[in-house]
């Protein structure tokens, strides 16, 4: 498995959770699905699969799993049937509802449709190496670290941690290497990428 975008923290010198300890503190917070009528789950889930372990361990590096459950319930899918319902009882009362039973009938067909909605499911993987103090994010936007970030900490109770900041952005330093023609020791410039 390779983790395809990096949102990379700094873990404080407070950090001492081993496997074992992490494991407990995980097992509160487990993955549930989502109910008849919940829009959205999150838990923790084995990395490795149904039958592994909340943590896995190799040479003291730790992976964990988020998994998230959400219900696909379109906006438009909703008006629609709220629409329909709001054209009877306009027709029942003689005159057009208000704005608080247009709100309470929309409410009424989102916990309606809920039940029939489609769930999407997705992982979202945290590396932690507490040797040299990092704990990164696969996730692509950071609200998605975010989201993994709070549940831990929920986990947890408390998660010492900072965002990782350079002294030079990394898209600069690659730009003025190639304006100057030249890249550090391990790395060269090609033609292609």
């Amino acid at each position: 498995m390779w983790f395809r975008n990096l949102q990379i923290f700094r873990l404080a010198d407070a950090w001492q959770y081993s496997s074992e300890d992490l494991t407990v503190a995980l097992k509160r917070g487990l993955f549930v699905g989502c109910g008849a009528t919940d829009q959205m789950a999150r838990g923790w889930v084995p990395p490795r699969g149904a039958e592994g372990e909340l943590v896995f361990t190799q040479q003291k590096q730790q992976l964990i799993a988020l998994g998230v459950e959400q219900k696909l319930l379109p906006a438009a899918v909703v008006r629609q049937y709220a629409q329909e319902k709001l054209e009877d009882i306009e027709a029942a009362q003689g005159y057009k509802p208000g704005r608080k039973q247009v709100r309470e009938v929309i409410e009424h067909m989102t916990l309606e449709l809920l039940p029939r909605a489609f769930a999407k499911r997705g992982l979202t993987y945290l590396w932690i190496d507490p040797v040299n103090r990092w704990l990164v994010v696969d996730a692509a936007s950071s609200q998605r670290a975010d989201d993994a970030i709070e549940q831990l900490k929920l986990s947890l109770g408390d998660l010492p941690l900072s965002l990782l900041k350079t002294k030079l952005a990394p898209a600069t330093a690659m730009t003025q290497w190639l304006a100057d023609g030249a890249a550090p020791e391990g790395f060269t410039i090609d033609r292609d990428c």
